[in-house]
């Protein structure tokens, strides 16, 4: 899947998702979550994977309910656990799974935990984090509420407070068929006005 379409401005484009200084200014919830990230070093303690922040809260598209999602490449999924029991163990809820490979998906290790009042996820799989599902949902996702406007991205909280997941949400909105995490993979490729057009805007 290429990303790397010329033609989107700056935060739009994959290197303006790297870090937490996109969390920083997107909301109060993000500004909290970066302020968490920061004083308990989780992006720090992850780097050897190449973490990434994803999915809503960068997209300021979140709920209360929402998670912080990071997204790891671990080759080695072993020895991705035995530095999560050690570095994250100790906090709140701390949990770990391995969850199996799909057909689009490669086994990860999964976790989760709580750090001051917030949920945090972390998937890790052998597959680099730029071209992870979740990294290229959340570039297409705001390419999306880029065209669609404010009143779309209303819309899209209204659906996830309903209890709807992000990618069907979007996928309901914009009349997709079809897997809906598939559909939306297929639109990181498009320039903006591509996007413009297939979305009929």
């Amino acid at each position: 899947m290429n990303q790397t379409v010329m033609d989107w401005s700056e935060g739009l484009d994959g290197k303006s998702f790297s870090g937490i200084n996109r969390l920083v200014n997107v909301s109060k919830r993000g500004a909290l979550a970066a302020d968490i990230l920061r004083r308990h070093r989780i992006l720090d303690c992850l780097a050897a994977y190449d973490p990434e922040v994803v999915r809503t809260l960068p997209l300021a598209i979140d709920t209360p309910k929402s998670d912080i999602d990071i997204l790891c490449n671990a080759p080695d999924l072993a020895a991705f656990s035995k530095l999560s029991d050690r570095v994250f163990g100790h906090f709140d809820g701390y949990s770990l799974h391995q969850r199996p490979a799909t057909k689009h998906v490669p086994a990860a290790m999964v976790v989760r935990f709580e750090c001051d009042g917030l949920p945090i996820e972390i998937f890790a799989t052998d597959c680099p984090t730029r071209i992870q599902f979740g990294f290229v949902h959340m570039l297409v996702e705001a390419r999306i509420l880029s065209v669609m406007g404010d009143e779309f991205a209303s819309q899209i909280r209204e659906l996830k407070q309903a209890g709807i997941k992000t990618e069907p949400a979007f996928a309901r909105l914009l009349g997709l068929s079809g897997d809906p995490y598939i559909a939306l993979a297929e639109f990181v490729g498009l320039s903006p006005s591509q996007l413009s057009k297939r979305l009929g805007v």
